[in-house]
């Protein structure tokens, strides 16, 4: 009788086993209708897959090699193709380099036999991956998830084993020069060439894990780059770097930069999550993040503004008006004007760090405490010694915020579609705003949870009284009524 249950019945057995943790496939053995039943349960949840044979990974639930995978879902497999919506991709590589945890010894060669072997391998499990989704209808949609495993613990050529090669310390205050910089999979010399366009993958994740996905920047964005109908991207690169490790941190920037370039127009959400780029210690000057005086990453973002709908970074330090160029005295430039976003719904940035790209502070101390920064002169017992460089940076540079708060006025207004924008400050002194607009009544509502109020100017762009009670402490709230009228025009003209 088993065979003939009515689908009731199956559905609430798979429940019951779901419960139970207990693995689905043998039910699919019993008959072909039990496979018909519990199959789409089954492709339902996401699938590890790896891209080498005899690898596995704890924690993993369904999980199988590239080439099981390959025969599962051709031939009397093809159907399946449709159930699977969320596939997370193992890439094997030879060796697992762990970050931070060696020193370079005479003779290291960033260009070594291990970093080389693990990017042909990095490559190979693309290139197959894109091989295998090629077959699949354009019209499916299916989320990745991308991530190095290594089949072994290992190090470089001539490198030592050293678990404090991230630090700053009395006993290792080489690590600028002596230690090994992370290694991150990249693409081989024209090993772009051989990697096809995929029209069936929709979402496409780099998600931080420890230890995190372990795929360099620029690769990242040239994966998804051949991801010709993709919708969103979450490229997670809070990675730790030793703050003297300057050039990589400005070489990931610079790739992110790029590959914004190159993004499909499909694009509508980008979710961008960057490490914390601070110095070592407040006292310190910032980090300079920019491989030139021009900041790419800034103006390669409105390269998306046609398409997209949601824009989230985090940790990620920006000019004040770098979606909306102001002149000097914070009035709109003349090729501002015609910026549009037709379709962008939520603007988040947040965690933003109190230094501009160039690594000007933007957040300074107390003058007690400026004293003290200005009469160092030994920098390495500064960041050696734990209880040293402890201060706070209360003062903010104001007018960098009121350019801040009049950008997002003019960018508002430029947003037909806008739902929702939110801009916080990653920094002890509290600073965050929010803008949110009912659409039903067509009223917005100001929110500012700030140490200092709005100036004239910012009220004028964001059109509400500065006299109102309701701006004079924080946090500050305010109504704006109608805010359709304060719009742009369709073609981007303001109503400056």
């Amino acid at each position: 009788m088993a065979p003939h249950l009515p689908q009731e019945i199956l559905c609430l057995i798979a429940e019951h086993l779901q419960e139970l943790k207990a693995s689905l496939v043998p039910c699919t053995r019993v008959c072909r209708q039990w496979q018909v039943g519990f199959e789409p349960l089954i492709y339902a949840e996401p699938i590890n897959v790896f891209s080498a044979d005899g690898v596995s990974k704890e924690g993993c639930g369904r999980a199988m090699p590239l080439s099981h995978f390959q025969k599962v879902t051709s031939g009397n497999g093809v159907a399946r193709r449709g159930l699977i919506r969320h596939l997370s991709y193992h890439i094997v590589v030879p060796i697992d380099l762990a970050d931070w945890q060696t020193r370079k010894q005479k003779g290291y060669n960033l260009e070594n036999s291990v970093r080389q072997n693990n990017d042909i391998a990095f490559q190979s499990a693309i290139v197959d991956l894109f091989n295998t989704l090629t077959l699949w209808d354009p019209d499916s949609r299916l989320s990745l998830d991308l991530a190095l495993l290594g089949r072994e613990e290992g190090k470089e050529p001539r490198t030592t084993d050293f678990p404090i090669a991230g630090d700053y310390c009395y006993d290792y205050t080489k690590g600028r020069t002596r230690s090994v910089t992370v290694y991150r999979a990249r693409f081989p010399d024209d090993g772009l060439s051989l990697l096809p366009a995929v029209a069936c993958i929709d979402r496409l994740f780099f998600h931080y894990d420890y230890p995190c996905h372990q795929i360099w920047a620029g690769s990242a964005m040239e994966i998804a780059r051949r991801c010709i109908s993709l919708t969103e991207i979450i490229l997670d690169l809070n990675e730790y770097i030793r703050p003297d490790h300057i050039e990589y941190i400005q070489a990931r920037r610079q790739a992110v930069a790029d590959g914004l370039l190159t993004m499909p127009h499909s694009l509508k959400i980008f979710n961008f999550r960057n490490q914390d780029e601070s110095p070592w210690k407040e006292m310190m000057s910032g980090l300079n993040v920019l491989l030139s005086d021009n900041d790419f990453l800034s103006q390669n973002i409105l390269n998306l503004s046609l398409s997209l709908r949601e824009l989230k970074m985090r940790n990620l330090s920006l000019t004040p008006d770098f979606m909306f160029p102001l002149d000097t005295e914070s009035h709109p430039l003349p090729t501002s004007r015609s910026l549009y976003w037709p379709s962008l719904e939520v603007v988040e940035l947040t965690h933003v760090p109190p230094r501009l790209p160039s690594g000007e502070w933007v957040a300074h101390p107390t003058p007690e405490d400026q004293l003290r920064i200005d009469e160092v002169k030994d920098w390495e017992f500064i960041i050696c010694d734990l209880e040293e460089g402890l201060i706070e940076r209360p003062i903010f540079d104001r007018e960098h915020f009121y350019r801040t708060l009049i950008s997002l006025g003019h960018t508002a207004r430029h947003m037909p579609c806008l739902r929702y924008m939110k801009y916080r400050l990653g920094h002890t002194t509290h600073f965050e705003f929010e803008f949110e607009l009912d659409s039903s009544s067509g009223e917005a509502e100001w929110l500012l949870d700030s140490p200092f109020r709005p100036d004239q100017r910012v009220a004028d762009v964001w059109k509400f009284p500065l006299e109102d009670e309701d701006v004079k402490l924080p946090p500050m709230s305010i109504t704006i009524a109608d805010w359709s009228q304060y719009m742009a025009g369709s073609q981007g003209n303001a109503k400056e």
